[in-house]
């Protein structure tokens, strides 16, 4: 399995990654900007421009783009993220100049059809009514907006109703003109395909393309530090701690991903066993980290009932202490760098998950980070690398907590 990059005259990065096994191809379209390059008046037309690319081009109605991915068997989709869109599609070998010439045209000629755009409106917010349905999916839009205040890296990826309502065609066209036509675009294969075959189709159908400059995000703001409560009429309070964590560039990310799968990350973690395994507190709780090309978060998330929130908290309190000083042995570590390592080799064998490593490698870090390099900064991990970033993350007075639940007030909750 090889990796190769070519840089077109305009800017835009080709990366594949040739897997002489896979009878696939895996392509994706990859574009620099996310939520995060959104104003509030603005928020989710990124969003919602990654819906319509689907709803037609010069050359292709919506069902035309739909029938000619599915009549050979493969699929298309796409995905907006804080810092980041993507459009990718799966075919056969054999049919890697369909989907690449599918996802050009997309890109290059959509139409953002009048009536297309207001039949859509109603399919995303129909979307944006199902996360606020879900109080899971809405703490996290709540975390969010709350830790980062005003600034973009809090608003949701998802937007509003009430922008979503009054984005015309000229707005959306004008946005995406500017946004997602800037250097920055990476366009990543994997599969049995040739690198010199995906650069020859890629230049053809989009080496022409004239990009902007890169948007520069907004630098992220201090985070607001309180306790955030969002009243639902539900049987559950659902809770969500939040700290500084680590960006996509920081040295102590492997340490980082240590910490976390001993903290929340697995079944065998802290979290897991006391809260849930020891004293049935929470179906759900864990931990997970959020990282940025910036700035990162840390977050602990659990389901409980009202009355049990307090002992979550207190018990999440003990836990965090606990680590901050230290207290976890050797075994813990080394549990969780093979859990670490086994989950990235397992993924490997996922053709989508090379496919946006290749991507975000690009994107964040301007190289490609192997398997063989990622392993051994998790093997070069140590207790005492670990003890050293628990000693400064942990520290409770750094968290954030928001919830969603049926309390009369914040201060039913403390932490």
């Amino acid at each position: 399995m090889t990796v190769a990059k070519t840089v077109l005259g305009n800017g835009v990065t080709i990366l594949s990654e040739n897997v002489p096994h896979l009878r696939s191809a895996t392509v994706g379209v990859w574009i620099s900007v996310g939520s995060r390059a959104e104003s509030p008046p603005d928020n989710g037309i990124g969003h919602f421009i990654e819906h319509m690319l689907f709803k037609g081009t010069a050359r292709r109605r919506a069902l035309d783009i739909s029938r000619e991915i599915e009549s050979v068997g493969g699929t298309m989709n796409a995905y907006t993220d804080r810092e980041y869109i993507f459009f990718f599609g799966k075919v056969l070998t054999k049919d890697f100049p369909l989907v690449a010439d599918l996802l050009s045209d997309i890109y290059l000629n959509s139409l953002f059809d009048g009536q297309e755009l207001d039949r859509e409106k109603g399919v995303v917010l129909q979307e944006i009514f199902m996360v606020e349905d879900s109080p899971e999916e809405l703490l996290h839009d709540f975390f969010h907006e709350s830790y980062w205040g005003g600034h973009p890296l809090g608003l949701p990826i998802q937007g509003t109703s009430g922008n979503i309502a009054a984005f015309t065609r000229e707005r959306v066209t004008e946005y995406f003109r500017d946004r997602f036509w800037r250097r920055g675009v990476v366009i990543s294969v994997v599969g049995n395909v040739p690198h010199e075959r995906v650069v020859a189709e890629f230049e053809r159908a989009i080496g022409f393309l004239d990009l902007g400059e890169r948007h520069v995000p907004e630098p992220p703001p201090v985070p607001q530090r309180g306790v955030f409560l969002r009243k639902r009429p539900i049987e559950q309070v659902h809770l969500c701690l939040g700290a500084p964590g680590v960006s996509r560039v920081d040295g102590r990310k492997y340490e980082a991903h240590v910490l976390n799968a001993v903290l929340g990350g697995s079944m065998s973690s802290r979290l897991f066993q006391e809260i849930r395994e020891k004293r049935g507190l929470a179906y759900s709780v864990f931990s997970s980290l959020s990282a940025y090309a910036d700035t990162g978060i840390l977050k602990i998330c659990a389901g409980t009932t009202p009355d049990k929130a307090g002992d979550v908290l207190a018990v999440t309190g003990e836990i965090l202490s606990d680590l901050a000083a230290g207290r976890f042995g050797e075994e813990e570590v080394v549990l969780a760098k093979e859990l670490i390592k086994g989950s990235i080799l397992l993924s490997m064998e996922d053709a989508a998950f090379r496919m946006t490593r290749l991507a975000v490698g690009e994107m964040f870090l301007g190289r490609y980070e192997g398997v063989e390099e990622e392993i051994g900064g998790v093997d070069g991990v140590t207790p005492d690398k670990v003890r050293e970033l628990a000693a400064t993350m942990l520290r409770r007075e750094h968290f954030s907590l928001a919830a969603v639940g049926d309390l009369a007030d914040a201060s039913a909750l403390s932490f």
